[in-house]
């Protein structure tokens, strides 16, 4: 959702509004009916950049909620805190103002229409829009509110792709040298990919309902031994969630996966099948259906990968740059 991300570091991502509206179930994701009251005392405009008032109303809100998520951490924010906390969203605004000013100076401009076509997106990734006017009244927000906001945002992402990310250029070396710096980030553990059989039984019925499920294991393994498919068994029989693909547990490393699982599957070959064996599920059956090694992904399987980082590293560098560049040309005056 837009604006409620407030920090300038936001703009790391070549499209700021656009990712925050794809994503609003992670930005509302903690949000409060009831807000505690602030302890400073914020003037209603708290800055103005070229004539234009930066009102406290945004400040409030984004300074609330952060006090709020200290205080859930049991770090909750004393008075100086709370002021310096206002300070740094006061600049982040100002900066994200002369962003604004300096779109509509290039004749960017955002239509309603397009403010609209945005909200609807929002909109779509929430059960039904009284949920999305539930969630925005938890914010503190207006419907009328929450769209001028939204248009910000757009005029944020418009400028940093017309003045800054055409300007930003990643070379194989840059990404070469990356790779070489952080091999650490491209290793991978090994990895086993098995599927289960799994046969549940009654506790209440003792060793006799253990013996009886026991007793049908047995006589689906004998089938596996002798050339029945496995995944078409696990279809039939397991009583796994796993049944209907077969039993497929997929990919998993070592410490991902149950020890039980985990202990048999690494010390097993491709395509051999486990002793029936018990945990606190009932009795299953492994088979080892591939095998991955450790090691480290090459450079060529990694490249797109490094240089979309190191891309979303230099925009974020260079729109700190450019908030600078823009400040010393503007007036700005503080009233906080």
């Amino acid at each position: 959702m837009a604006r409620f991300v407030p920090s300038i570091s936001c703009l790391t991502l070549l499209s700021v509004g656009l990712f925050i509206a794809a994503n609003p179930a992670k930005i509302w994701a903690h949000s409060e009916h009831k807000q505690d009251a602030l302890q400073v005392k914020l003037p209603k405009v708290v800055a103005q950049i070229n004539g234009v008032d930066i009102r406290s109303d945004t400040i409030s809100r984004e300074l609330k909620k952060a006090a709020q998520r200290y205080k859930k951490r049991g770090m909750p924010l004393d008075a100086d805190q709370e002021k310096s906390a206002a300070k740094k969203l006061i600049e982040d605004e100002i900066g994200r103002t002369l962003l604004v000013l300096k779109a509509k100076d290039s004749g960017i401009n955002i239509t309603e229409k397009r403010i609209d076509e945005q909200l609807k997106e929002v909109k779509a990734k929430f059960q039904s829009d009284a949920v999305f006017e539930h969630k925005l009244a938890d914010r503190g927000m207006t419907l009328s509110q929450y769209k001028t906001e939204l248009a910000t945002d757009l005029y944020i992402d418009e400028i940093i792709k017309k003045e800054i990310a055409t300007k930003i250029n990643v070379r194989e070396n840059e990404a070469r040298d990356y790779f070489e710096k952080n091999k650490n980030e491209f290793k991978s553990a090994e990895k086993v990919r098995a599927s289960i059989i799994l046969l549940k039984f009654d506790p209440s019925q003792g060793k006799a309902g253990e013996q009886k499920a026991l007793k049908k294991f047995e006589s689906i393994l004998d089938q596996v031994h002798n050339g029945a498919d496995f995944a078409a068994m696990a279809k039939k029989f397991s009583q796994d969630s796993l049944a209907s693909k077969g039993g497929d547990l997929g990919f998993f490393a070592r410490k991902h996966m149950l020890s039980a699982f985990s202990e048999r599957a690494f010390k097993m070959k491709v395509g051999e099948v486990s002793d029936i064996f018990r945990t606190g599920h009932g009795f299953h059956v492994l088979k080892v259906t591939d095998k991955k090694s450790a090691g480290t992904s090459p450079f060529a399987a990694e490249k797109e990968k490094i240089k979309t980082l190191l891309t979303k590293k230099k925009i974020s560098q260079a729109t700190r740059d450019y908030i600078a560049v823009l400040k010393k040309q503007a007036k700005i005056k503080t009233y906080f």
